[in-house]
């Protein structure tokens, strides 16, 4: 299990990197700290939150969050005076702030609907970027919300190969995961999922191909 100084080292790499890389990126910093002076729960998901434990951090696009459902309105307030410029979007599953020059989602608040999202701040460790307190998803559930976006049926196909890239760096750089934790995380993601994951996770173990 990676220490919280080595989530905060990749968290920090992670969020160095996708400014570095994408003009529009809004600094992760930012977003975390609008969250804290709001006084709101929240727990930080995607790439930023994942390269501690794939030892692989990466730049990303957006700053993806999982919000309180009780939260969401202060959530919301709290971003649009901090990014005034940006477009809000509320759709059932999150609401985008989009950059208006490329239309482009650079948040997303993500409303925890599903059965698994709905346990991810039980699921949850505290880390900090900078001084900024924050919670990213524990090793399983980081696992397993990938598990969920390689099969989740809107995704596109390409999103899905890197989501399959990302699980089995999770799954090969820790091997005290716990697989049968994960598996009953797994179920949550369809009926079934835990045997899935399963066996995707010993794949991974046993240097086969993934097959999802």
């Amino acid at each position: 299990m990676p220490s919280a100084a080595a989530h905060e080292r990749s968290i920090l790499t992670s969020a160095t990197l996708s400014t570095w890389q994408v003009r529009h990126m809004v600094p992760l910093q930012a977003v975390l700290a609008a969250l804290n002076a709001a006084k709101v729960e929240f727990v930080i998901a995607g790439a930023h939150a994942i390269g501690g434990y794939t030892k692989k951090p990466r730049a990303t696009v957006d700053v993806d969050v999982v919000i309180a459902p009780k939260a969401h309105k202060k959530d919301v307030k709290a971003l649009r005076e901090a990014f005034p410029d940006l477009i809000v979007r509320d759709l059932q599953v999150v609401t985008r702030f989009i950059d208006p020059p490329t239309k482009e989602a650079v948040i997303d608040l993500m409303k925890p609907k599903d059965a698994l999202l709905k346990t991810i701040f039980a699921n949850s460790v505290a880390v900090k970027l900078e001084g900024q307190a924050a919670r990213i998803p524990d090793l399983e559930m980081a696992a397993a919300t990938k598990f969920a976006a390689m099969v989740g049926v809107c995704r596109k196909h390409p999103d899905k190969l890197q989501d399959a890239a990302d699980f089995a760096r999770i799954i090969d750089a820790n091997p005290k995961l716990d697989i049968e934790r994960l598996a009953r995380l797994g179920e949550l993601v369809y009926s079934g999922g835990g045997s899935e994951v399963r066996g995707l996770a010993r794949a991974v173990r046993d240097r086969k191909p993934l097959v999802f």
